[in-house]
């Protein structure tokens, strides 16, 4: 029997479930593999976390450093699209005037 869990839908699959689907008794059947699935997801959430904590201690100061720079690159990148409209805007309104006259 196969037994695999589903990436994209969260969700386990096990091959023996078509033994057990007659009687609308599939999630009792299911519910040993999706537990399982659950359990690896877990797993996978606490590595992720603890690979985070490690990356934090060994580059952190680095990390905040560079999220400092990007951040303030994104705030003049917004600045300049906002004065970019701005400046758009003053010019569709200024042609607009001037065929209203």
């Amino acid at each position: 029997m196969a037994n695999e869990c589903s990436t994209d839908k969260g969700s386990c699959h096990d091959a023996s479930a078509q033994e057990c689907s007659t009687g609308g008794k599939e999630q009792e059947c299911n519910l040993h593999e999706k537990l399982l699935c659950l359990a690896d997801e877990a797993w996978k959430e606490v590595l992720k976390e603890k690979i985070k904590a490690e990356i934090e201690k060994s580059a952190g100061e680095k990390l905040t450093k560079l999220a400092k720079v990007v951040a303030e690159a994104n705030g003049r990148r917004w600045q300049f699209m906002i004065q970019g409209k701005k400046a758009c805007d003053d010019y569709k309104n200024h042609v607009r005037s001037l065929l209203a006259e």
